[in-house]
């Protein structure tokens, strides 16, 4: 399968950089042309990387992971602007009526894990779990009888029950069904712990028995975790528990800074956390009903972006954890003002959009300042059978779809204003 999957990379020159053909895949250093098409083909790249030890690969590979996420990469963990042929545009070019297709969405998460997989650090698993949760997540409608094609970080658009391109009504949810291979990764010497999400999941073949992994959390409302390790046999192997660290990216600076450990026990004893790799590294012979809790830090984070996003430039974004959060015209009375200085708070409405946890302000006129979690953006306003307009785009190739345009103003927002100063 490597060798196949090698010898048709290996057949992509003298063709477009649409479909990232215009070079070998080897001399490919920019993420350029349709999105999806290029992080399924970035995938390939790192699994043959991986497998084969090709240095040309793994150059290649580290080369258009740093592009694409240090310099195209939307801070809700979306990649495209849409700029070309449903992909992207030049670096630091993250316009907010951003393309961001669901299905490239899905296709980030499937490089991020390869990359995850290849070589075993938390960063990939920290950009996986930040576009499941916004990006990903945030394109289908509450009840999940809707969905996003495309998903701007500033828009009116509603959700839509069809597209003429209905590729993302497989690609959705087939990658969220996928989250038991995403939380769990098996290492030669134990098991990976990347995602944090209330479960039962059997992670077979390590050290020569099969696990069982019982989680209990709420996260991401909270920092609290607690795992029970039940192994078919007593074994010695290696847990590995991610530790996440919320600057996932060179575009964007959240303050204060949250990453690191605030306590790890196993079966009721502190133990200091040996961080390796984005890792808290718990190795020892296991057995069944072993538990580990782990608290991690969760406070709430002012993004700036860097100053060469244009579109972002004098505003500032809302975080928590892995959540990236919004304001919307349901729940308060001007976006589009800067916002105040005033403290935030956490505050937890069980009443708003089936249960999530808020951060409250003051907006810079003195009003009171609600946010709510992107993935729940826009749950408010009527669906339709499918995108609304007030016009089409044109196609730029004969297999690519139009997409509707709504001109009107933002009903939910990303950034905002920045304070004012004083």
């Amino acid at each position: 399968y490597i060798n196949l999957a090698k010898f048709l990379l290996d057949s992509r020159k003298d063709g477009s950089e649409y479909d990232q053909s215009h070079v070998p895949v080897q001399q490919q250093y920019e993420a350029v042309g349709h999105a999806v098409r290029a992080t399924y083909n970035y995938s390939a790249m790192a699994d043959v990387a991986a497998e084969t030890g090709d240095t040309d690969y793994q150059s290649a590979v580290m080369s258009l992971w740093s592009n694409m996420v240090n310099k195209k990469y939307y801070l809700t963990g979306g990649i495209g602007s849409g700029e070309t042929s449903e992909g992207f545009g030049g670096n630091y070019s993250l316009r907010n009526n951003a393309y961001c297709e669901s299905c490239s969405s899905a296709g980030l998460i499937f490089f991020q894990y390869k990359m995850n997989l290849a070589y075993h650090d938390a960063k990939y698993a920290d950009l996986y779990e930040e576009t499941m949760y916004n990006a990903l997540l945030g394109s289908l409608s509450l009840d999940g009888k809707d969905f996003y094609y495309t998903n701007a970080l500033s828009s009116a658009q509603p959700r839509y029950a069809w597209h003429v391109c209905p590729c993302c009504v497989g690609n959705i949810p087939r990658t969220l069904l996928m989250v038991p291979t995403w939380t769990y990764v098996r290492g030669d010497n134990g098991v990976y712990v990347n995602m944090f999400i209330g479960s039962n999941i059997r992670v077979d073949k390590v050290a020569g028995t099969s696990v069982e992994m019982i989680q209990k959390t709420d996260y991401p409302w909270s920092g609290d975790i607690e795992l029970t390790v039940n192994p078919d046999q007593s074994k010695e192997f290696t847990v590995y528990v991610r530790v996440p660290d919320r600057k996932t990216s060179d575009l964007y600076t959240p303050l204060p800074a949250v990453k690191g450990i605030r306590s790890l026990s196993v079966n009721g004893k502190m133990i200091k956390a040996d961080i390796r790799d984005g890792y808290a590294v718990i190795r020892r012979t296991w057995k069944k009903g072993d538990k580990v809790k782990v608290v991690l830090p969760m406070e709430i984070q002012k993004v700036t972006a860097d100053e060469r996003i244009e579109a972002d430039r004098g505003r500032v974004a809302l975080r928590y954890g892995p959540l990236i959060y919004n304001v919307e015209a349901a729940d308060n009375a001007n976006i589009d003002q800067p916002i105040g200085n005033a403290p935030l708070s956490l505050e937890w409405r069980k009443d708003l959009l089936g249960g999530v946890m808020t951060i409250k302000g003051k907006w810079a006129d003195g009003s009171p300042l609600l946010a709510i979690p992107n993935y729940a953006r826009l749950n408010r306003i009527p669906t339709t059978p499918y995108p609304q307009a007030a016009q089409q785009t044109q196609p730029t190739r004969a297999n690519e779809p139009g997409q509707a345009v709504i001109n009107r103003g933002p009903l939910s927002v990303i950034w905002m204003k920045g304070e004012l100063m004083k």
